[in-house]
């Protein structure tokens, strides 16, 4: 059994029209990156491996949240995941290492969100529904895959585990 975790980059700085790349977080961003950390160390989701775009918003929030954990994940640059597609966010996630059980993507929208719900082939309706309305920063999409390679990852094959945001868990006092 696979997991993957999809995760937004968190809320940056807005776009000037410069160098997209170079956009950091705001504080509302590390606090929400800091939130979504700590209900993936609550719920026993810390991941084997974390691979994020490069830009500085996906590399920074990718830091908040491995800082939380109570041990080292090891993360890597993967320049394909910027501005990426779902088609190319789908490719990388096929050429994950196989001794990686569960991965987070830390990646940018519209490839994350569009990819999220190409995936599902089950859930909880509410979560599907909720994640299709809306994919918003910092936001959270966990998958199980029976794949037993992560080469075999589809859409429609993956059952949607837990669909969070930085609000839910704040609500929920995670």
């Amino acid at each position: 059994m696979r997991r993957l975790l999809l995760l937004r980059h968190a809320k940056a700085v807005p776009a000037t029209g410069r160098d997209d790349h170079a956009r950091g977080l705001i504080e509302r961003g590390r606090r929400d990156a800091a939130r979504i950390a700590a209900m993936v160390a609550a719920e026993g989701l810390i991941p084997d491996l974390v691979v994020h775009s490069g830009a500085e918003r996906a590399r920074e929030t990718a830091a908040i949240v491995a800082q939380a954990w109570p041990q080292p994940v090891n993360a890597r640059v993967e320049p394909a995941l910027y501005d990426a597609s779902p088609h190319a966010v789908l490719a990388v996630t096929r050429e994950l290492p196989d001794a990686a059980g569960t991965v987070m993507i830390v990646a940018h929208n519209p490839g994350v969100a569009d990819l999220a719900n190409a995936l599902v082939g089950g859930g909880r309706r509410s979560d599907i529904a909720r994640m299709a309305n809306k994919f918003p920063t910092a936001a959270l999409a966990v998958f199980e895959l029976d794949a037993p390679a992560w080469r075999d990852v589809a859409p429609g094959s993956a059952r949607l585990l837990r669909f969070a945001t930085p609000d839910d868990v704040r609500l929920a006092g995670v």
